[in-house]
């Protein structure tokens, strides 16, 4: 919680993006407990959390990253101490190489793409998989459904016949979204009886993410039993690749408050943009939470953005006091799926982003024109 640095942040740059290196350190402690108890591995989705400030940590814990692109594959390499898994979605013949070149696994969507890579690359060194479309999801939005109707993610398990195996190394799934292990039993369950004996010929199966791991509430207890029955039946190595789970609960964006606009209601001015720097509370949506406020707090705010879309704005906000520009607020639970959706819209600044070692708040890059100016040029 940010009660034991909140009054260090006088002097620093907003908006800003902060992780807090104890309450990462939680999370992996988490995760650690899983990987000890399993021996599965565990990497970072980079999609999700991409803070290179805290890859030194994270790669004393974790197998390596898993990335969906070439400069995401590049930046693992570049960054990260550890194994470079990547799901490829529409490759084309450079990227082909650039993977064969980044990476140690590679996923691939469609048989087409698996073609067009093993006919360009026959020696590689990859260990190569596909992903399947298990069609049962639990996300609660279809945006956010990779096994919505019509999905373009992943081959629909019915297109896949067990001896299809025989052909890759691995196979991955990613159907989940902020869920627990009931939905993960059902999904494994299905894919179990589609495959049956021909899973005991691969090497390794890929879980993908959306699991809560370091969720209070989450059964660890189940998924270690999980992990552990499909590892000794059919004697391969299970991968898990969370994002949020690792970031959840340990990041924080903090704004100033710029000006105070009265229409029918008031409205506080800020200088981060829900649209630029959080995108996803403008696209689920949802109404992330500020330290401080509550439904029940008597003085009522919008919460502004400082670009021009006449949406770019969070409404209803309580407060105990009046509030003042000039004021910090600070949005609780930003570590995932914040910083790597950013974008130049408006030309607003970027946060800067930095990390709290115990009540001291280190800042590791700012924003510049020139950033904003060369992703144009």
């Amino acid at each position: 919680m940010p009660r034991h640095w909140i009054n260090q942040l006088q002097g620093h740059p907003t908006p800003l993006y902060l992780i807090d290196i104890a309450e990462l350190q939680t999370n992996l402690d988490h995760i650690r407990t899983v990987k000890n108890q399993t021996g599965c591995q565990v990497i970072v989705a980079l999609k999700g959390f991409a803070t290179v400030a805290t890859f030194d940590l994270l790669s004393r814990y974790l197998d390596g990253a898993t990335a969906s692109s070439v400069y995401e594959a590049r930046l693992a390499r570049d960054t990260f101490d550890g194994e470079c898994h990547i799901h490829a979605l529409a490759m084309d013949i450079t990227d082909c190489h650039a993977y064969n070149q980044l990476g140690h696994h590679l996923t691939f969507n469609s048989w087409n793409q698996y073609h067009q890579f093993v006919t360009n690359i026959p020696n590689s060194h990859l260990s190569l998989g596909i992903r399947i479309n298990p069609g049962i999801g639990f996300a609660p939005v279809d945006k956010y459904d990779p096994c919505s109707p019509n999905s373009r993610l992943g081959i629909p398990l019915e297109s896949c016949s067990p001896d299809t195996l025989s052909r890759v190394s691995g196979i991955h799934f990613h159907a989940l979204c902020e869920e627990t292990t009931a939905p993960l039993a059902a999904i494994l369950a299905k894919i179990e009886a589609h495959f049956g004996d021909a899973l005991h010929g691969l090497d390794w199966m890929n879980w993908g993410g959306g699991h809560l791991i370091t969720d209070a509430h989450y059964d660890r207890d189940h998924l270690i039993a999980l992990i552990r029955y499909w590892q000794s039946t059919y004697n391969l190595q299970v991968i898990l690749e969370p994002g949020e789970a690792i970031g959840r609960h340990c990041g924080y964006y903090v704004t100033t408050i710029r000006d105070i606009i009265q229409n029918t209601g008031q409205t506080a001015m800020c200088d981060i943009s829900f649209t630029a720097h959080m995108p996803d509370v403008l696209e689920f949506p949802y109404k992330p939470v500020i330290y401080g406020s509550a439904d029940d707090k008597p003085y009522r705010y919008s919460i502004g953005g400082n670009t021009c879309l006449a949406g770019d704005v969070c409404h209803d906000y309580g407060f105990d006091a009046p509030l003042q520009i000039g004021d910090p607020l600070v949005f609780m639970d930003m570590g995932h799926y914040t910083l790597v959706k950013t974008s130049h819209f408006n030309g607003v600044k970027q946060p800067a982003i930095g990390t709290i070692v115990d009540t001291r708040i280190v800042i590791h890059s700012h924003s510049c024109y020139f950033n904003f100016k060369e992703r144009l040029s």
